[in-house]
């Protein structure tokens, strides 16, 4: 054990080579808002109007304009680089946060505050991708960036689990829009340095020694596989939610819900970090194989215990056991992608992974929200079973074509 820690501490202390523990920092904090917006919306925009349906369409604005937006920003950054995008998008962010506290605050509905969400959505700073994306072009080693790529999904964990518990703080202790009033701060303290910190060649230089970017079409079908791991991924978070909130109500303590479903995500978060773990002789697409089974288990274990009436704390165990399995294939989909990835195409293969789990989410908390309303919780989760299900399928198509491939 002594050894395993000492190697893990090793490689993670290999990445301060190639950056610094205040752009770490920096990073995070220009994260967090991105993951109170979703929550911050539904929030304010429900007190705001009075109607949780405004708010979930609001939200639903936001997220879509954000997932469809997120590629087009990662083309703009591959062409042009990441500080004169970032320096153009982050402002007009925070803009938009400007429009949406003041839409709260009027009580706005129907199209002004539809456009305001798009515009929120639209210019949403993929901080995540971009990271990402930094550490492609800083290292060429693959043990250091499948390093990078475990501290990145970990941060992911993080900003999940603690976005919505700000805002619920936020809410409670202030007011209905304070969320989006802190998201704001966050972007203003945090976005616009992380925006002025970045390398100004990055992205453009790369697309300039390569040739002509590859167009978004060509990247997007490279990393398909990739891609439906993270969409079958965000169906998952986005079922777990819908399945764990309906599971509190019905047992009396709704406020639990949060605190449950946040069990998964410090599982998932732990094993993300110890990754780096994993020899590398075992393949990238046995990963994900290994991974979908484990999440479609821990799915159906769910599903199995609630409807022998399983009690709120086996729940947590069992969304612990499934987080276990999700970190580390997040990390294994992000690898994947950037193998797959032709050079002047990295950013956007990180935006629309970025965009495949909230495209995911959308479709998790949609149909497990539906099934969970009309048959019980159990039944959301068996959404996330067979999100699972399909990420194992395209581990195993995976693995049988390499080995076909090594036949011929």
């Amino acid at each position: 054990m002594p050894s395993s820690s000492t190697g893990i501490l090793a490689q993670y202390g290999a990445l301060l080579n190639i950056t610094t523990p205040g752009a770490l920092a920096l990073a995070l904090g220009a994260r967090a808002p991105y993951a109170m917006i979703p929550l911050g919306v539904l929030t304010g925009v429900t007190a705001s109007t009075g109607s949780i349906a405004s708010g979930g369409a609001a939200t639903g604005v936001v997220s879509i304009a954000g997932a469809v937006g997120g590629p087009l920003i990662g083309r703009w950054a591959d062409s042009a680089g990441q500080r004169r995008v970032l320096l153009t998008i982050a402002p007009l962010n925070l803009l938009a946060m400007a429009a949406m506290l003041l839409a709260l605050a009027q009580s706005w509905n129907g199209p002004l505050l539809w456009a305001v969400c798009l515009w929120l959505g639209a210019s949403t700073v993929p901080v995540g991708s971009f990271t990402r994306a930094r550490w492609i072009e800083r290292t060429d080693d693959p043990r250091t960036l499948s390093t990078a790529f475990s501290y990145e999904s970990t941060v992911d964990e993080i900003t999940f689990v603690l976005g919505p518990a700000l805002v619920g703080i936020a809410a409670s202790a202030a007011f209905p829009s304070a969320p989006m009033m802190l998201a704001a701060a966050l972007v203003l303290l945090a976005g616009i340095p992380f925006a002025l910190t970045a390398p100004r060649a990055l992205g453009a230089t790369a697309t300039q020694s390569a040739g002509p970017a590859p167009r978004i079409g060509r990247v997007i079908l490279a990393i398909l596989p990739a891609l439906i791991t993270m969409i079958c991924i965000g169906t998952v978070f986005g079922s777990l939610q819908t399945g764990t909130t309906e599971r509190a109500a019905e047992l009396g303590s709704p406020g639990l819900a949060g605190l449950i479903y946040a069990v998964g995500g410090i599982g998932s978060a732990v094993t993300a970090l110890l990754a780096v773990l994993i020899p590398e002789r075992v393949a990238l697409a046995a990963r994900v194989l290994l991974g979908g089974l484990g999440i479609g288990a821990g799915a159906l274990a769910v599903a199995l215990a609630l409807a022998v009436q399983g009690s709120l704390p086996a729940t947590a165990a069992i969304l612990l056991v499934i987080g276990l399995f999700i970190g580390p294939t997040m990390v294994t989909a992000f690898t994947l992608a950037e193998r797959r990835t032709q050079r002047g195409g990295t950013a956007v293969a990180m935006t629309t992974m970025g965009s495949a789990v909230t495209v995911g989410v959308s479709i998790g908390a949609t149909a497990g929200g539906y099934l969970a309303g009309s048959s019980g919780s159990a039944a959301a989760y068996l959404v996330a079973m067979g999100a699972a299900v399909v990420i194992a399928l395209t581990g195993g198509l995976l693995l049988a074509r390499g080995r076909s491939v090594r036949t011929l």
